[in-house]
């Protein structure tokens, strides 16, 4: 069984480790877990890939500079609601500089359509919410893998996640139809056992 998956760190455990500034095993986990989520935020806010890479990168460092000033403190929010306020503060600049650059190469009159374009903040609460359980689902599923045959956890990927038929996913993988609709279901089941637990601590 792959200790890693089945005990990956908490968030409180992380943050604890941050304490700590020559840890950078622990910084290294930190970013690992939360900065992709970051990207993909950007991504889906209307970002390039640059600028999303961009605006994780300076979320992160944000937030390390910020935690080791003492001004997060826990009992008073939860640390995806802090992620969110600054990756929302970096995605609104990289807007913000886009703006700016595209403003030399059209008409004034024109301006005003970009401002449409620049998602306004329930928008970004929405946006974050999804990635933010999209993650909490990638770490289910990586913490279940270690309960099931690679078989097994193949045919749910190819058939849950990817969207292939059964058919094709029982021929492709030598088993029979009934054998790929029952790991969806057992793997599903376990997800739904552990992803309360991981949704605490993420």
């Amino acid at each position: 069984m792959n200790s890693s998956l089945t005990h990956a760190p908490t968030s409180t455990t992380l943050l604890c480790g941050l304490r700590d500034k020559s840890n950078q095993m622990v910084w290294g986990q930190f970013v690992a877990r939360y900065r992709p989520t970051i990207v993909l935020f950007g991504l889906r806010a209307g970002l390039d890939g640059h600028e999303s890479e961009d605006a994780a990168q300076h979320t992160m460092i944000a937030f390390a500079a910020a935690y080791a000033e003492g001004k997060y403190d826990r009992t008073r929010g939860r640390l995806r609601d802090w992620l969110f306020g600054m990756a929302a503060n970096r995605i609104k600049k990289a807007f913000r500089q886009r703006r700016d650059r595209e403003v030399h190469i059209v008409a004034a009159s024109d301006t005003t359509g970009f401002f449409e374009r620049v998602p306004g903040r329930s928008n970004l609460e929405d946006l974050w919410e999804q990635e933010w359980q999209a993650a909490v689902i990638r770490q289910c599923i990586n913490e279940v893998k270690a309960n099931f045959a690679e078989r097994t956890m193949r045919a749910f990927e190819l058939f849950a996640l990817d969207g292939k038929p059964a058919r094709e996913v029982a021929t492709e993988l030598g088993i029979n139809e009934n054998a790929v609709f029952l790991a969806k279901h057992k793997i599903l089941k376990r997800i739904r056992e552990v992803r309360p637990r991981i949704e605490e601590h993420w």
